[in-house]
């Protein structure tokens, strides 16, 4: 049976009352010296205390515009200071093991890790699962008081507590994603005074030093061209719709992610889609966590319910809940989404203690990866909805931030047609081709033949799109979906972050578009550089194929990222415009391939939609995606030459020495000649 959103709400406040009591227990409970995992409870105890202390903040000041900055700065930073000192926490899993035994300490790491983040739950209301946390604590309290220790135990009240009204709370995930009431994002946003920075502390998350810099910043940005840049933003993504003959005035809402700092930005983005007919509904605002190790050391936390029944259950109840929801769904226009670079490199430690999914329980996260992806667009249809992303620096990049953001607004800022207008030329040469080759510069490996599919007829078809400023900001690039058989070869990146994470020397063989053989320098051990690459690139398929090949040709982007040193910060956003790049996993056009693709510059129809792997889609729609797009992009300076290469064995450069070299694309190397 449907439940509305009131059925909901009114559920989820129900369990104020039985919270409240537990909250008052848990301040009469003391923990017992020398009880078995004293330690554990302690400090499990401060965090539930210190939430609820910002809890009655709330209740008595629930916009926080009469409690001192400094009052809630203080809690804060007493909520989040075991994380400071991370090496003694128990959501280090390498503590806890040393702490505790190896099965205990890897399960009480990952519980500190289920308790961190009661203050986002107090900032959300969201009684339901404080009620739940508290349950749970003194479930296994009173297990350790009665001396019952037995792991399985253990697991098994976990498992039963966290699981329970799973279909109540992914209504409620629907709903703040589709209401406004339900979203305290869209009340932070568009209710409160921005200019008083207290505003931060209302998300109930992580604020750090770097949030409260870019909101002074953006609040000293001048209104009209910070209302310029929003226009600008939505004009994209209205641009996004045209150019792909789609209708976004069939569509009610879309999603709206902006960094924590700029809301302001988020704000004129709203009004500038309300305009036009679209309601916002803002999301959780890209932030920075409060400490990336403890983050990656508990990405593998489900391998602690994910079992048959558990993946069933989840699947069923999906369904139930987008088949209730999908006029919300099928309403959905798609996001538009501002992101932040420059933050401080990450490379994480590898840890034995943290916990790692089976064999069995990798393929049962693809299984539901997959069938969930089936039952969401069925009603969200890619066909008919679009997007809109675009990158600014963070204040993280260091002492010239306003210079760089200033740059990369001009960045952002270039125009579509002009470069339309180069970039078909490039395309014009590529469609002679049979496979375009790519080679590396001495000393880097990359040597790879990207196979194109064959047009039946050049004057209609084409085989690349010409990308500009809608749905990726900035312009740049000429794409393609390659073939799989005939694409063979080695790529190969000195140093890359892909996600927020860091690979150094990465290197991956493909063998007739497949990943066959991959490696980085991250560690001493060349199986642990393989384990990273698997977990974090390929998890949770043993292999993936090529899904794009692009050429890059924004070159003003990376004279800019040379003249600040800030190469190995950029985003993929910019950074996949500023050499060739190759993803792995699904091709551009998944879910979306039998709707027409013309180009916008000459009405040729992009052809090159699909590969052996997305066709299969028509027998077998379960198995034919793999649900990953992860872009690596080969800068410019390691580049010696893009070559296509047509059936008769002619070769026509692209590139030659790190240089354009097709007639009619000469203005893109004098940002490449000015950075030497």
């Amino acid at each position: 049976m449907k439940a509305n959103f009131q059925d909901v709400q009114s559920t989820i406040l129900a369990c104020k009352t039985p919270y409240q009591t537990l909250i008052q227990k848990l301040k009469s409970t003391n923990i017992m010296p020398n009880m078995p995992y004293e330690e554990f409870f302690v400090e499990v105890k401060e965090l539930c205390l210190l939430s609820e202390k910002y809890g009655s903040i709330l209740e008595n000041d629930p916009k926080l515009e009469t409690t001192p900055f400094e009052q809630l700065s203080a809690l804060h930073n007493e909520y989040y200071a075991s994380l400071a000192n991370y090496e003694n926490c128990l959501g280090n899993p390498d503590y806890a093991v040393a702490l505790y035994n190896e099965d205990m300490g890897k399960f009480l790491s990952a519980l500190y890790f289920h308790f961190a983040n009661m203050i986002y739950l107090q900032a959300n209301r969201n009684y339901l699962q404080l009620e739940e946390k508290l349950r749970l604590f003194f479930s296994l309290y009173d297990k350790a008081r009665q001396g019952n220790l037995n792991y399985t135990d253990w697991k098994n009240e976990y498992q039963k507590i966290v699981t329970e009204n799973h279909k109540l709370k992914l209504y409620r995930t629907f709903y703040q994603s589709y209401i406004q009431e339900a979203n305290i994002n869209y009340d932070i946003i568009m209710n409160t005074n921005l200019k008083d920075l207290r505003y931060l502390y209302r998300y109930g998350m992580f604020i750090s030093e770097v949030n409260i810099k870019m909101a002074q910043f953006i609040n000293a940005y001048p209104e009209k061209e910070l209302n310029d840049i929003a226009c600008y933003i939505v004009q994209c993504w209205i641009d996004g719709f045209t150019r792909s003959n789609k209708n976004y005035r069939i569509k009610q809402t879309a999603s709206i992610i902006v960094p924590c700092g700029m809301e302001r930005l988020g704000c004129l983005i709203y009004n500038e889609l309300d305009k036009i007919g679209i309601k916002g509904q803002f999301n959780v605002p890209y932030k920075i966590y409060e400490n990336k190790q403890f983050t990656y050391d508990h990405r593998f936390d489900n391998a602690l319910i994910i079992d048959r029944d558990y993946t069933d259950m989840k699947i069923n109840v999906y369904a139930e809940v987008v088949e209730d929801l999908k006029d919300l769904v099928s309403g959905d226009a798609g996001p538009v989404y501002v992101e932040l670079f420059g933050e401080t490199p990450f490379s994480p430690v590898a840890k034995n203690t943290a916990l790692a999914l089976t064999d069995e329980q990798q393929e049962l996260s693809r299984e539901f990866m997959s069938k969930s992806a089936q039952i969401y667009y069925q009603y969200y249809r890619r066909d008919q909805g679009s997007f809109c992303i675009i990158a600014f620096p963070s204040p993280e990049i260091g002492e010239h931030f306003p210079e760089i953001f200033a740059d990369t607004l001009k960045i952002n800022l270039l125009d579509s047609m002009h470069y339309a207008k180069i970039q078909q030329n490039i395309i014009d040469v590529l469609d002679k081709a049979d496979y375009v080759n790519v080679k590396g510069k001495p000393g880097n490996d990359t040597d790879i033949n990207v196979k194109l599919h064959p047009l039946q007829n050049p004057d209609k078809e084409t085989n690349f799109e010409n990308c500009v400023a809608d749905v990726n900001i900035p312009v740049g690039e000429v794409f393609t979906s390659p073939l799989l058989t005939g694409t063979n070869g080695t790529l190969h990146i000195d140093d890359i972050y892909l996600g927020s994470l860091r690979f150094y020397n990465l290197k991956i063989q493909f063998e007739d578009g497949w990943i066959k053989g991959y490696s980085c320098t991250n560690f001493d051990d060349p199986e642990e550089g393989k384990k990273y690459i698997y977990e974090n690139l390929l998890l949770p398929h043993k292999t993936l194929p090529i899904g794009e090949f692009a050429i890059g040709t924004n070159t003003l982007a990376y004279q800019m990222a040379k003249k600040y040193d800030i190469l190995p910060l950029l985003p993929i956003l910019i950074i996949e415009k500023m050499g060739p790049h190759f993803a792995i996993g699904d091709t551009c056009f998944s879910y979306e391939e039998d709707s027409p693709h013309p180009s916008f510059v000459n009405s040729k129809e992009m052809i090159a939609v699909d590969n052996e792997k997305s066709i299969t889609r028509k027998e077998d729609s379960l198995n034919a995606y793999t649900h990953k797009h992860i872009d690596i992009t080969l800068p410019y300076e390691m580049l010696e030459s893009i070559t296509a290469v047509t059936k008769d064995g002619e070769r026509y450069d692209i590139i030659r020495n790190g240089r354009f070299v097709v007639p009619g694309t000469e203005e893109l190397n004098i940002p490449l000649e000015e950075g030497v």
